[in-house]
């Protein structure tokens, strides 16, 4: 039952809200001793308060309530109205979610922090790991091209020996052309087939030296190519070795990711979950939130 007087509404409503001052408050009370009607209509108006607060405690978030309260004292203070009191566990429980929010940052804040020096970590090794790979591989080069150096080395110098070995053997033919000059009846019997034995000889020295540089080389291209394929081997195992570190350091970034998701949603649940602080002692009357 409302009240059939609309100024009686008002002070239901200022009684309730504890807007009313204390010299008509106490006059309302007094009234309301009084006057059955009016008893019946502050139960009434208390009652479907008490409802529509219980209707709306589960739906509202305390932010959604908050501002509820702030467009209602707009819009009351726009037509020269009291402003609706908020409650003090309202603000308390705001209070305490707001200080869950802020911690709940700062967590974030130091998982990323420490996701980022992971990253960073993890690309420093990866730069590491992949420069010493490449200076093992510059080393092994390095070794074959030195094997592939000193072989040619050898061959060219064996071949140079037999060259030099074959034109001493054809200047000793110059002996056998002065016994001609000297008694050419003798140097023509005898100085063909020394002539023929000088030559061959001279054939015999260049093809061995020619064979020992040719077996040089030979060597020394097996000896390269091991090289070489040990170069091959090396680089394959830095790249791996490489590869593996880089893998490894993004294993560690995506793990330390994820870290920041779950201290996200652990700070979201805190605040989902932020409990009340104790509330501070408020002389105002608390009939209504």
């Amino acid at each position: 039952m409302s009240p059939k007087n609309p100024s009686d509404e008002k002070l239901i409503a200022d009684y309730l809200d504890g807007l009313l001052p204390p010299k008509m408050r106490a006059a309302f009370e007094a009234r309301l001793k009084n006057t059955p009607a009016l008893q019946k209509a502050v139960e009434e108006v208390r009652a479907l308060r008490e409802k529509a607060r219980e209707a709306t405690a589960g739906a509202l978030p305390p932010e959604a309530k908050l501002r509820l309260y702030e467009r209602l004292n707009a819009e009351r203070a726009r037509r020269g109205e009291p402003l609706l009191r908020i409650p003090q566990e309202l603000l308390a429980q705001l209070k305490a979610k707001t200080a869950a929010a802020g911690e709940a940052a700062a967590e974030v804040a130091s998982a990323g922090t420490k996701a980022a020096h992971t990253a960073m970590q993890a690309g420093a090794a990866t730069a590491q790991t992949a420069a010493q790979s490449a200076a093992q591989t510059a080393r092994q080069m390095g070794k074959a091209g030195k094997t592939a150096l000193k072989g040619s080395a050898d061959a060219l110098q064996t071949g140079l020996q037999a060259t030099a070995d074959a034109a001493a053997t054809f200047a000793e033919t110059r002996e056998v052309l002065e016994d001609i000059s000297e008694n050419p009846l003798k140097g023509a019997l005898t100085a063909p087939p020394k002539m023929a034995a000088q030559v061959a000889k001279a054939g015999l020295q260049a093809a061995r030296g020619a064979a020992k540089a040719s077996a040089k080389m030979a060597h020394t291209g097996v000896k390269t190519a091991a090289e070489s394929a040990k170069t091959a081997a090396e680089a394959t195992k830095g790249g791996v070795k490489t590869t593996l570190t880089a893998a490894k350091g993004a294993a560690q970034t995506a793990k330390a990711s994820i870290e920041i998701l779950g201290t996200a949603a652990a700070g979201a649940k805190k605040v989902v979950r932020a409990k009340k602080e104790t509330e501070t002692k408020d002389t105002a009357p608390t009939d209504e939130e």
